[in-house]
């Protein structure tokens, strides 16, 4: 497919060439809904949730020529998304500690509740596909109670091949979802979201 990277170790090389691309500006949330939900609003209101919530870009960007696609979002459509177009959708960020590298990050990235909108499956289960074949499935019931993301910043960059990037799903810190029963939904490396098919 045009525009993705054949393997793993070309992303990193994408990383470097990302370095300084600029974040959006968050605030907390005043209530666990994204400000894109908020109509009129502008920006987002202070809370105390400890998870934050940034509106969608306006108007959506275009892909750049030779930009490289980083997450195909197959639904009602199928659509390509760069991480210049990943940063421009609603995005979740919070401080979540990720069980396979045992060690917690703040984390910015995409709700899957906001994709599954997107891509028109909204209430289905999600399929989380990765480069290297794996497949998680996470609940509707899940993501649509809580900001599961698709996340593409750790601790204000870019997230490395060593630490699961570029892009790869999080689960918020919640009793909801213990790392015994969840961390196989972890899943890094993702590169497709689609509705789970029967």
């Amino acid at each position: 497919m045009q525009g993705v990277f054949p393997h793993k170790s070309h992303l990193l090389l994408y990383g470097l060439l990302l370095a300084g691309t600029p974040g959006l500006n968050v605030a907390d949330a005043e209530r666990a809904t994204p400000a894109s939900a908020q109509p009129g609003s502008s920006g987002i209101q202070p809370g105390s949730s400890g998870i934050q919530y940034v509106p969608t870009a306006r108007p959506f960007p275009k892909a750049r020529a030779g930009e490289p696609v980083l997450l195909t979002l197959t639904g009602t459509r199928t659509e390509r998304l760069t991480l210049n177009q990943l940063r421009a959708l609603p995005a979740a960020q919070y401080a979540s500690w990720h069980p396979q590298l045992q060690q917690t990050f703040t984390y910015r990235g995409v709700p899957l509740r906001e994709l599954a909108q997107r891509g028109g499956f909204l209430g289905r289960d999600i399929r989380v596909t990765a480069d290297d074949g794996f497949i998680a499935i996470i609940r509707a019931d899940d993501y649509q109670k809580a900001p599961i993301m698709v996340a593409y910043e750790a601790d204000g960059r870019d997230i490395p091949i060593l630490n699961k990037g570029p892009l790869l799903i999080v689960f918020p810190p919640d009793r909801r979802f213990p790392a015994s029963r969840y961390s196989s939904q972890w899943a890094w490396y993702v590169t497709g979201i689609s509705a789970r098919t029967p």
